[in-house]
């Protein structure tokens, strides 16, 4: 019987001892197995939305939830608003707090307003009522317009003088969702009816399409795609992973000829694979449309990029705002482009061989070569 009695609690400590062992492991799994389950809903939800959002599992600043208000360290995050949202409140934020509107009209009095979101302004930016520093608090405050990107503080936002949106400094190159809105209601679709649209959009306006390759410098793509979408309309923001170049250059015949820019961020094989796209539109008799290209070379192949002198490589050295100041500034240097197809003599099964050359007559500035170039872009590469 004494026995017995001394043998429970070995007993005891050994129950309590596999408890302690499997409750962690079997939370363990069940997370594991939830986590799919949830990254499932999410893609779906995801893609549904009207927001850009993206997930991640660690912001690069302190940021707080748009819903919540609570500080956060993973969730969710619009890249063309600028939300936050923990995975509690992505739902409710998705229903409740509206995106970018890429197509919509002016207001009854035929102007156009801010659209302002709370919390997680960007860093040393400023009242533009006070000019004092915003988002200096540890919580979600202040608001920024997603258009023009102006930032106020919670206490001046109500005697602000002018409530007016004029799209910021990039108004020049963003296309409006009034002036989208508006060629989608023309019964004559004519590029005189165009650049009669364009006057409301100011004088000087050259809009840009940001076309990126994913793939190309290390994810930088990504990083820039939503940068532009967060600056731009996300209209004008194409991602050549999911729409081909021949496809995101039909905006141009919708905005006044010869007004349009495109940055292509990629290596020489996105830069050709556009230009490709370029040559097609002129099968197509669309040369009062042909837009002009300008490069944000990412990877290692940029021979062409570092010709016209844009350099070897980006990798985030500059913020986007200047590249799109650099972008506004370029100088215009003309190129022919040569294609040599070589086929194997009697070799007739073999695909012929297309190499393209394109030839710089001028020397851009900041150029590095001083007589003519050619690059090669073998076998019609579509990426770097």
């Amino acid at each position: 019987m004494q026995h017995i009695r001394e043998s429970l609690p070995s007993w005891t400590l050994l129950l309590w001892t596999t408890v302690a062992v499997l409750v962690p492991v079997l939370i363990t799994l069940w997370c594991s197995f939830q986590r799919p389950k949830r990254k499932v809903q999410l893609k779906d939800l995801f893609r549904k939305s009207k927001h850009g959002w993206h997930y991640t599992d660690l912001f690069n600043k302190p940021t707080y939830c748009c819903v919540c208000s609570q500080p956060i360290l993973q969730g969710a995050f619009c890249d063309c608003c600028g939300i936050c949202a923990d995975e509690q409140c992505i739902q409710r934020a998705d229903r409740i707090l509206s995106c970018k509107e890429i197509m919509t009209q002016r207001q009854t009095d035929g102007r156009f307003y801010h659209q302002w979101v709370r919390g997680n302004v960007p860093l040393a930016s400023y009242c533009a009522k006070c000019k004092q520093q915003c988002g200096t608090q540890p919580k979600l405050c202040d608001y920024r317009c997603v258009w023009c990107q102006t930032t106020v503080h919670d206490d001046c936002l109500s005697s602000l003088n002018d409530d007016l949106c004029d799209l910021g400094e990039f108004r020049s190159v963003i296309i409006p969702p009034y002036y989208l809105y508006q060629v989608n209601k023309l019964r004559r679709r004519h590029p005189d009816e165009y650049s009669k649209l364009a006057a409301g959009c100011g004088s000087g306006w050259t809009p840009v399409l940001v076309l990126a390759n994913t793939r190309s410098g290390n994810n930088m793509g990504e990083v820039l795609l939503g940068e532009f979408r967060t600056l731009l309309n996300p209209m004008q923001v194409f991602d050549l992973s999911e729409l081909p170049p021949s496809k995101a250059l039909q905006l141009c015949t919708l905005l006044p000829p010869g007004s349009v820019h495109v940055l292509v961020c990629g290596g020489d094989g996105t830069v050709g694979w556009v230009l490709d796209a370029i040559d097609t539109m002129k099968l197509k008799g669309q040369d009062q449309f042909i837009p002009l290209v300008t490069i944000l070379p990412l990877g290692t192949g940029n021979d062409l990029a570092n010709s016209l002198g844009w350099g070897a490589g980006y990798a985030g050295e500059i913020p986007v705002e200047q590249v799109l100041r650099n972008v506004l500034e370029a100088e215009v240097v003309k190129m022919d482009r040569w294609k040599v197809q070589v086929v194997s003599k009697g070799n007739y099964f073999r695909k012929p061989k297309v190499s393209t050359y394109n030839i710089l007559y001028d020397r851009p500035a900041g150029g590095c070569t001083p007589e003519c170039r050619r690059d090669v872009e073998s076998d019609r590469l579509k990426g770097n």
